[in-house]
């Protein structure tokens, strides 16, 4: 989760809102609003190699990104 919430407010928009979701979806899950599998997916879709290669312009920040969902899809 610190990458996520070092990537808000880090001036890059596609980085920061990407990270903003994924601690909601985070947040989403542990309070039982949605289930596993919706918290998987949703997740993944986060991530999703070609849409977030069409928005990415920092390697090191889309790499932080992954790094941090695929951390949070490991909590469960």
């Amino acid at each position: 989760m610190q990458e996520l919430r070092a990537l808000i407010g880090c001036g890059k928009p596609w980085a920061e809102q990407r990270a903003l979701m994924a601690l909601q979806i985070a947040d989403a899950y542990s309070t039982g609003q949605i289930g596993q599998a919706e918290y998987q997916s949703l997740l993944e879709d986060l991530v999703r190699t070609d849409a977030l290669d069409a928005e990415a312009d920092d390697i090191e920040l889309k790499n932080m990104l992954v790094y941090g969902v695929i951390g949070l899809s490991k909590l469960i």
